[in-house]
């Protein structure tokens, strides 16, 4: 214990024992601010491929945003409703789509969905003005891109080696899943998941400095691209060429070649060694199961790649999608349908009862705003989208491409797939990232850019954008 001061300095002294509590200063503070910030962004993001259930991914969010809303966090949380404009304009979109669907009547809406519907779109935003947060910071880019593109590399490699090797059911040349996600998600959500992380590490490894990280981010682009190519998901690849097309639009050949280069010999690659994958693909059923190759290849069919993916791929059926995007439209069937929409938490019954099957969400972000939200709600969001698309365009001129290629990637995955992006808990989980991430980022990004720094606010809580990002 320390001695007491002389009683002639008590009063201009503080005395106390060592092991009592230090108060952070106000850069501690900060740094302790922004760290937890980052952590709960990077681990929420990097969820959707390494975490069994949105449930373990929203138990970390909520986790982690209580501490940094304790550390100071609620001091700018709203930061982004005051300041940018995409923002606002979402926020009131998103209140007159919840306002709609609990003052008017919605088909088989129920008590329940209309407390658990708030609870989940009150979740959504609060995602979406803690994610505008973290976009401030100058390394965004590597900060949330490294470890999301890491987990995604580790997913798509331990799926590797479990689906065609360990796994009981593994076949050689299977549609590649994701293991880490319900022990297997569905190829066509692991290939949308895997081809955004692609992207990302296209945008990284272009834009990186340094040999080590270079090396680093090439290595993950080409295990992604390969595992995007292997789910044989159709919308995947068309949204990884759409996203790789911006890149080539926004920046030109010259400065885009390579990871452009890296996408069209993997895509080559896996035609030309497309028959051998089959065959293999066949032994491997046939001495698992015991049967012969031709009855192996008649039983797992489409479930392999085949020995001519491409043409199988323009062959193969639509899988409904354009059955229920033709029941969507015949629901809407009085005006007040298509003025106000059936309500965000409206029954499924409402738009499907017309199919001999149930799908389980309507295969497409768009349609289902139409449906839930009518006229005014999809209008808005291609508003949304189209504003959002302007501002990532702007910071692709001055360097920053990776938003507007990660947004027409997501936007183009979601055209024909997706559940509802106005709920934070979806069907199909994916499209806070896929859809909100993208945008949210660049509409911070460029907000940072233009409006300047108020005289009172701290240097340490604006960090303008300099005239090029590089991941280092």
């Amino acid at each position: 214990m320390p001695e007491r001061p002389p009683f002639s300095a008590v009063g201009a002294t503080t005395w106390r024992l060592d092991d009592a509590p230090i108060p952070l200063s106000g850069e501690q503070a900060f740094s302790w601010r922004q760290s937890l910030l980052l952590a709960n962004m990077a681990g929420f993001l990097g969820g959707y491929f390494v975490m069994y259930n949105q449930w373990l991914q929203l138990a970390w969010g909520l986790i982690l945003a209580t501490l940094w809303l304790l550390a100071g966090g609620h001091e700018n949380l709203a930061e982004a409703l005051r300041r940018d404009r995409w923002m606002q304009a979402a926020s009131v979109l998103w209140a007159a789509l919840l306002l709609r669907s609990s003052l008017f009547e919605s088909p088989g809406a129920t008590l329940t969905t209309l407390w658990l519907g708030w609870g989940n779109s009150v979740l959504l935003l609060g995602f979406l003005l803690t994610l505008w947060q973290a976009a401030k910071r100058p390394d965004i880019v590597s900060a949330i891109g490294k470890p999301l593109v890491a987990m995604a590399a580790v997913a798509a490699c331990v799926s590797l080696g479990v689906f065609y090797t360990v796994h009981p059911e593994a076949v050689f040349g299977a549609r590649l899943r994701n293991w880490f996600v319900y022990g297997g998600w569905n190829s066509v959500n692991s290939g949308l998941t895997f081809g955004f992380a692609a992207c990302w590490a296209a945008a990284g490894w272009m834009e990186a400095t340094s040999t080590r990280n270079r090396r680093r981010w090439l290595l993950a682009l080409v295990l992604l691209d390969a595992a995007t190519v292997l789910t044989l998901s159709r919308g995947a690849l068309l949204a990884l060429l759409a996203g790789h097309f911006i890149l080539l639009l926004a920046s030109g050949w010259r400065r885009t070649w390579r990871p452009l280069a890296t996408l069209a010999s993997i895509l080559v690659l896996f035609q030309l060694s497309a028959p051998l994958i089959s065959h293999l693909a066949a032994q491997d059923a046939s001495k698992r199961r015991g049967i012969s190759n031709e009855a192996a290849m008649q039983q797992i069919g489409d479930a392999v790649v085949s020995s001519n993916p491409m043409q199988t791929a323009m062959a193969r059926s639509d899988n409904g999608r354009f059955l229920i995007y033709g029941a969507a439209l015949g629901s809407m069937t009085t005006w007040q349908d298509w003025l106000l929409g059936k309500g965000m938490w409206a029954d499924d019954d409402c738009w499907s009862c017309s199919l001999h099957w149930y799908p389980e969400h309507l295969h497409g972000v768009f349609w289902d705003t139409f449906v839930h939200g009518g006229l005014p709600g999809i209008l808005g969001l291609g508003t949304l989208v189209f504003w959002g698309l302007s501002r990532a365009y702007v910071l692709a001129k001055r360097g920053e491409v990776i938003w507007l290629m990660l947004s027409g990637y997501g936007i183009t995955g979601l055209l024909f797939d997706g559940d509802s992006v106005w709920a934070l808990v979806t069907v199909a989980r994916y499209e806070p990232l896929l859809f909100w991430t993208p945008l949210v980022i660049a509409t911070a990004r460029f907000t940072q850019l233009t409006l300047p720094t108020s005289a009172g606010s701290s240097a340490r809580t604006s960090m303008p954008l300099g005239p090029l990002w590089r991941p280092r």
